[in-house]
């Protein structure tokens, strides 16, 4: 069954620019303000939607009728909660869904949107793994990009600097990736730091020269520039910094969200084929990242050549 409440929350026909927002039972705060800036930058709707999870109330109609009666409670204060933060001009829809699992629900109504925004809670050991799976689930699937926010995030001050930063895993295949990230820095007015990083057993062994790492560093910088250069003259208000060095790569992009505004990665590791789950890194940045990550899903690009070079695996 999919249910929606019959009054305003409910928005037929949503339009393809919509930021989609899912709320749990306990509230989502953060991942309402979030996906109430994305929508006052791009003059777009909000549509909060709740997954209900029934489970033996199913059997029961009245158990199930106050099941019922408690979604569309949540979703009426996540309604209310956006229209108090976006203001009279922000439009405002939202809806209750049981029309099948949580992953496929949400994933279902993302896909006429623009963006699925989710927030990230870290309680008990049991609700961390359920929570960290349903994210992982939709972010993998999502058809649009998929934004993870922590609980508590609050929306930055007006003109506050920031920054946002994008793990680059493959300079080859990066210019779509490349170019989110680029986009978005301008829409926040941001600075854009580009980190590569790659990791082997034996990097720093005494057998492996210090040129050698030395080389494996100027190649990668190298590459990686030549990824950005194009975009430069595309985007000459945002400032870019790259970040090239031997480091773990889920070290070195954790280490970047505690300075940033915005994490953007890729959804899967470069040598999956396209449409596999989410890559390691991008995993573990949905699960420990301070600040909001932006899952982007995969778009093909031109390969260009490359010359051989450490393994690389930041940003999938």
């Amino acid at each position: 069954m999919d249910s929606t409440r019959p009054t305003d929350q409910t928005a037929p026909g949503r339009p393809d620019d919509t930021i989609v927002v899912a709320v749990g039972a306990e509230g989502a705060a953060g991942a309402v303000a979030f996906a109430v800036q994305e929508a006052e930058r791009h003059h777009a709707p909000v549509h909060v939607v709740h997954v209900v999870r029934a489970g033996a109330a199913n059997g029961y109609p009245e158990l199930l009728a106050d099941v019922y009666a408690a979604a569309d409670d949540t979703v009426s204060s996540a309604v209310r909660l956006a229209r108090d933060l976006g203001g009279p001009g922000t439009v405002v829809t939202g809806e209750r869904l049981d029309s099948g699992g949580l992953v496929h629900d949400l994933v279902d109504r993302a896909r006429h949107g623009a963006l699925l925004v989710l927030e990230r809670r870290t309680t008990s050991r049991l609700h961390h793994v359920l929570t960290r799976s349903t994210l992982n689930g939709v972010a993998a699937r999502a058809a649009v990009p998929v934004a993870s926010v922590p609980t508590g995030w609050r929306r930055p001050p007006a003109g506050a600097a920031s920054v946002v930063t994008v793990g680059v895993q493959d300079a080859g295949e990066a210019e779509p990736l490349l170019r989110t990230a680029f986009e978005l820095a301008r829409e926040r007015g941001s600075s854009l730091r580009v980190v590569h990083s790659w990791w082997a057993r034996g990097l720093w062994s005494p057998v492996i020269d210090t040129t050698v790492r030395a080389d494996w560093e100027g190649r990668a910088r190298r590459e990686l520039e030549g990824a950005v250069e194009p975009l430069r003259a595309g985007f000459p208000e945002v400032p870019v910094v790259l970040h090239v060095r031997p480091e773990p790569p889920v070290e070195a992009l954790l280490d970047a969200a505690g300075r940033s505004g915005l994490v953007v990665v890729g959804r899967r590791h470069h040598l999956l084929p396209v449409g596999s789950h989410l890559g390691p890194v991008a995993r573990a940045v949905l699960d420990h990242a301070t600040c909001p990550v932006l899952i982007a899903p995969e778009a093909v690009a031109p390969r260009r050549s490359r010359t051989r070079r450490a393994p690389a695996t930041t940003g999938g």
